[in-house]
């Protein structure tokens, strides 16, 4: 890899700069390829799914993460928040109809928020 992007460097990118078509092309080939390729980001990264009751026990002893919010989406499924007492800590978990429980997402610096009495919006 560091040798083509020294030969790049060097060799592709002077020519490129002397002829405008040629460095267009370059960079059109360069998103291409970044679309391309696949990418993995951190919430997807982190979509592991574990049996219900040890993820629990794993997110209560290791984090001291506990339910503070929850809800039923329109797939049957179960989402749930955990976090810890100070807010240091936090994930959001999927339970499947079928029973598989999947870390959706994790973090740090849980707010939590009060809902708004109804009609008062500011």
């Amino acid at each position: 890899m560091t040798s083509f992007i020294h030969y790049a460097r060097q060799i592709i990118l002077p020519r490129a700069a002397a002829h405008p078509f040629l460095l267009f092309t370059l960079v059109l080939i360069c998103m291409a390829i970044f679309l391309v390729l696949p990418r993995s980001t951190d919430a997807s990264a982190q979509n592991v799914c574990f049996e219900r009751a040890a993820l629990i026990k794993h997110l209560s002893g290791k984090f001291e993460e506990a339910p503070v919010a929850a809800g039923l989406a329109a797939n049957g499924s179960m989402v749930e928040v955990f976090s810890s007492p100070d807010g240091n800590t936090w994930t959001i978990v999927l339970t499947q109809p079928d029973g598989a429980t999947c870390v959706m997402a994790s973090g740090e610096s849980w707010i939590g928020v009060k809902p708004l009495k109804k009609g008062k919006i500011s």
